[in-house]
């Protein structure tokens, strides 16, 4: 990657939605980049300066960058391979034969990959949720991937009791893993775009105590802390939000990815706490994780926010994702008045709501509302341009056009922190056709050693590993009430 500077620019001429209530929209805007900050924002007639570079956003939309609070860039190698699995399918071929078949050369072009792929589609800034690295080589080598791409990033560890390098299944790998977070956590606390944060082993999964350390530990350093909450219909697996409350550990600032399966109370808990949410519409459509809960997550006055979650199974195309969020919930909104024998007359979610999930929500759940997620004068400059010259009319809706009919084709350019990553429809400073021709070399490496690990399940042991799953995890929630 090529490090370009930031300079002096001005995007103007087109529509510009900034997000920030207290601004609104202008129909013929303008923005002002200087040194990486927005200093001014305005109608283009009454903003202009002689001395910046003019990016000429005439006829297309001017937003906040993407926030996807939730993607699994290490997966990035395995595009399609779970186009037709379902969650109980996916996480034993996950954990126990793709991931540990990846060399850590190929963690890194897989990391570096999915972060490009997401700066293709507007996505500024990534929670990217870094599944149990088998090793201290495969975990450098996904952070370091998110520093080269030049994207705003969590880097959230995952936390497990597998084996780690030389470090045994059970307490000395979960022991060996919170080491070197708290390693990698020291060295980059100087890094400007990336920062480490904690993804909890899965609620249930290690005995009680070690998720509360894990907890305690990124609260202690004021790390970003994440876990997959609750994803499974009609079981406990994954969720402990009741015994996290009863021990204090539902804290504010947590992103909880999915909830699927939380009830009313549960919900009200993580509203109570503080706690975020994170919905990746598409996975959790197709692998049966159950309703997406947009709704949910409004009536209980917590903001949603949106993530890709993997592209081993949908596409990287982040826009595609809000697209779908706002639909799936106007049809099951549609859905209730239809079963009150009544015809649907207006839409209570517009795009306005789309992209405020993308931005500022997201913004705020990652913990940055003050330095991103809206066009704000003073605020960091992740902007994104996207453009309608691939149509052949203009719209009689910008915004709508932009959130509702735009792919990654149609962005034409991508600003993180003040430096341009996406020009003309073209990511720059990179070495495309080498980044490629790694990738390709990396999946072939991976095919060739899937043989030597364990074959897929069959639909017998699936049901066993479920219920043995099951049982684990009475067990180690269980432990949040013994005396201490």
């Amino acid at each position: 990657m090529t490090n370009s500077s930031t300079g002096k620019y001005l995007f103007t001429g087109g529509y510009v939605a900034t997000v920030d209530d207290s601004l609104g929209e202008f129909a013929c805007g303008a923005v002002l980049v200087e040194d990486g900050v927005i200093t001014a924002i305005g109608s283009a007639d009454e903003l202009a300066v002689s001395d910046a570079e003019v990016i000429d956003t005439n006829g297309g939309v001017v937003i906040p960058g993407f926030v996807d609070t939730h993607r699994h860039t290490s997966l990035s190698l395995f595009r399609g391979i779970a186009a037709d699995q379902s969650l109980v399918r996916f996480l034993p071929n996950c954990y126990m034969r793709w991931l540990p078949a990846v060399d850590a050369e190929g963690i890194h072009a897989a990391s570096l990959v999915g972060a490009l792929e997401a700066l293709e589609s507007g996505v500024t800034t990534l929670l990217d949720c870094v599944e149990a690295p088998s090793s201290r080589e495969h975990a450098e080598a996904n952070l370091q991937a998110l520093k080269d791409s030049g994207i705003r990033a969590f880097y959230c560890y995952g936390m497990s009791d597998h084996a780690y390098g030389e470090s045994s299944d059970g307490l000395p790998g979960w022991k060996a893993r919170l080491a070197h977070l708290d390693d990698m956590y020291r060295l980059l606390n100087d890094h400007h775009l990336v920062r480490v944060g904690l993804e909890t082993s899965h609620p249930g999964l290690v005995p009680f105590d070690q998720t509360e350390r894990e907890i305690r530990f990124a609260q202690e350093r004021e790390m970003l802390c994440c876990s997959h909450t609750a994803p499974f219909m009609n079981t406990n697996l994954h969720n402990g939000v009741q015994e996290l409350a009863d021990r204090g550990l539902l804290l504010p600032g947590h992103v909880h990815i999915h909830c699927t399966s939380l009830n009313h109370h549960e919900m009200e808990l993580l509203a109570r706490s503080g706690g975020k949410i994170s919905i990746a519409t598409e996975t959790e459509m197709q692998m049966g994780m159950g309703i997406p809960p947009i709704r949910a997550c409004i009536e209980h006055g917590i903001k949603p926010t949106l993530s890709v979650d993997t592209t081993s199974i949908v596409a990287p195309d982040y826009l595609s994702q809000m697209r779908l969020a706002l639909q799936l919930q106007r049809f099951l909104d549609h859905d209730k008045a239809h079963a009150s024998r009544k015809a649907p007359i207006t839409l209570d979610l517009g795009v306005r709501d789309a992209l405020t999930w993308a931005t500022r929500n997201g913004a705020d759940a990652v913990g940055m509302a003050d330095r991103i997620g809206t066009l704000t004068p003073g605020k960091r400059a992740d902007i994104v341009f996207i453009s309608s010259k691939r149509f052949l009319s203009t719209s009689a809706f910008p915004l709508g056009t932009a959130i509702l009919h735009s792919t990654p084709a149609d962005v034409d350019t991508v600003m993180v922190d003040g430096v341009i990553r996406k020009r003309h429809g073209q990511l720059v400073g990179y070495d495309l056709d080498s980044i490629r021709a790694t990738a390709s070399a990396a999946l072939q490496r991976v095919m060739a050693n899937l043989p030597n690990f364990r074959p897929e399940m069959t639909e017998k042991e699936l049901g066993d590993f479920l219920l043995n799953v099951k049982r684990l995890t009475r067990t180690n929630l269980a432990g949040a009430y013994q005396t201490r």
